[in-house]
């Protein structure tokens, strides 16, 4: 709890001079840049490694992508060096450059027109595009195969064709196992048919294999081949979507492409589905109106609520459902003008954090009743300096307080002159990262660049995407375990 906590800002007020703040600009301008940037080249770069076979298109598209990460990577670097702070200072940045009311100067008035959250909602679509799209890439790069031979890059060229021919010899064969089921791989030889397409001995070519089962003489492969030049050779398989790959330069098989961007989506879509429907800081511009329910507060400081539903019954099953239904929530503790009560208001921001910074700032709390989102009203907490925080209330809560507010407060008039500004906490994010962080996501890039510029097969992959994945993950947990226990 930091309710008790001072502020260690001071706020500006009404009328005030806007002081320069470049710093916190800077973190806002390239904190908004990778937030559109980064989640697009992921995408592109997944979909190009997945999808694209070999040749200039992926080549364009996979290293325009890695170019775009790389700066997205540079510009967050630069604000940690260059405009580098805590959390509380950026916040307080955000809360300087939101404080600068204008018009009519009514403090008690509701605003006519709120604001709505566009780049908040970016940072959310972002961030929930963005991982699982990480996670699929890492994958997709560590289980690739992108060297298929120079064989099987001059088949291509010429236009190789794929059917099954007949095994005529099996040599050095090397099996995983014992049964004729056994993974197995050898150098196989076939027959291709000769160039002048006449009767005659065909011609012999060999190439290695790894089949599923062992073969035997006699037995059939799928073969890509030009019939036209059968002196080029050949590459088989047992499975044809492997000869196919093979003949097309792609990393990866297409079933298996189509699987993993099957999941990829299907977990996109889903944590998008659940933020559109329980996010609440979403929202659209609107206007307000005599229907609306105001109260006068002041900000106490960051605390904890739990958000419980009303006991019905005592038996195991009601006990049972009340747990489940019943929420911890990190959020501003909203002290009410002439009263004792306090309204837990949270939203997508470091309550600790915001709960020092604004702690003592006075306001407006307003919300329409019927604008809800899952479990909560939403709401904007309006400061006097001139600033509008959205978030929310549990909804126990305002109807709690709909009930007890005072006759002015209910339906408070709109104060047409009055402007407030959007009070974006998170806008300079990328200003907060913390440096062993960005150590272990620059490890990360130059495992990913590794992956994607060596053509080779092996192992290998799995180490190299397994470390890039790790290095993030490993740099938070260094990272947390300096962090005080009761940091936010």
């Amino acid at each position: 709890m930091t309710g008790d906590q001072p502020s260690a800002v001071t706020l500006s007020k009404p009328g005030d001079p806007a002081r320069p703040v470049p710093a916190g600009a800077v973190g806002a301008r390239s904190g908004r840049w990778v937030t559109v940037a980064a989640p697009l080249a992921l995408v592109a770069l997944t979909a190009a490694w997945l999808f694209l076979g070999a040749g200039g298109v992926r080549t364009v598209v996979v290293w325009l992508a890695f170019g775009v990460l790389a700066l997205c990577l540079g510009a967050v670097g630069v604000s940690v060096f260059r405009a580098g702070a805590a959390r509380d200072r950026t916040y307080a940045r955000a809360v300087r450059a939101a404080s600068s009311a204008s018009g009519e100067a009514r403090p008690a008035a509701v605003p006519a027109r709120l604001h709505g959250t566009p780049w908040p909602s970016l940072r959310a679509v972002g961030l929930l595009v963005g991982l699982p799209t990480l996670v699929c890439l890492w994958i997709a790069l560590a289980v690739a195969e992108p060297d298929s031979g120079g064989r099987a890059a001059a088949l291509r060229e010429a236009g190789a064709v794929t059917g099954k021919l007949r095994i005529a010899a099996i040599e050095h064969e090397v099996t995983e196992g014992r049964g004729r089921n056994a993974d197995a791989t050898a150098q196989y030889t076939v027959l291709l048919p000769p160039a002048n397409g006449q009767g005659g001995r065909g011609v012999p070519a060999s190439f290695t294999a790894d089949t599923e089962r062992r073969q035997e003489v006699g037995g059939e492969l799928y073969v890509g081949y030009v019939p036209a030049h059968p002196e080029l050779g050949a590459v088989g398989d047992d499975q044809r979507a492997e000869v196919e790959r093979k003949l097309s330069g792609r990393t990866v098989e297409a079933a298996t492409s189509w699987v993993a961007a099957g999941f990829w989506i299907l977990v996109t879509l889903a944590l998008c589905a659940g933020w559109w429907r329980e996010g609440v800081t979403r929202r659209g511009a609107r206007s307000t109106g005599e229907d609306w329910v105001a109260l006068r507060v002041r900000v106490t400081g960051g605390g904890k609520h739990t958000d419980a539903p009303p006991v019905e019954g005592t038996d195991q099953a009601a006990e049972r459902q009340r747990r489940e239904n019943t929420r911890q929530l990190k959020c501003l503790l909203l002290g009410v003008d002439g009263t004792d009560r306090t309204v837990p208001f949270h939203g997508e921001l470091s309550s600790t954090v915001a709960g020092a910074v604004l702690a003592g700032a006075s306001g407006l709390l307003v919300w329409h009743p019927q604008r809800r989102r899952g479990k909560d009203v939403l709401a904007e907490l309006i400061g006097d300096d001139g600033w509008q925080l959205p978030g929310a209330v549990p909804a126990r809560v305002a109807q709690g307080m709909e009930a007890a507010a005072p006759g002015p407060d209910r339906g408070a008039l709109p104060g047409a002159g009055r402007q407030v500004r959007l009070l974006d906490l998170g806008a300079a994010w990328s200003a907060t990262v913390p440096k062993p962080l960005l150590a272990g996501l620059v490890c990360a890039l130059l495992s990913m660049g590794a992956l994607l510029a060596v053509p080779d097969n092996g192992a290998w992959r799995l180490w190299v995407g397994a470390a890039g994945l790790l290095a993030p993950l490993a740099a938070l947990l260094v990272r947390t375990s300096r962090t005080a226990p009761d940091s936010d």
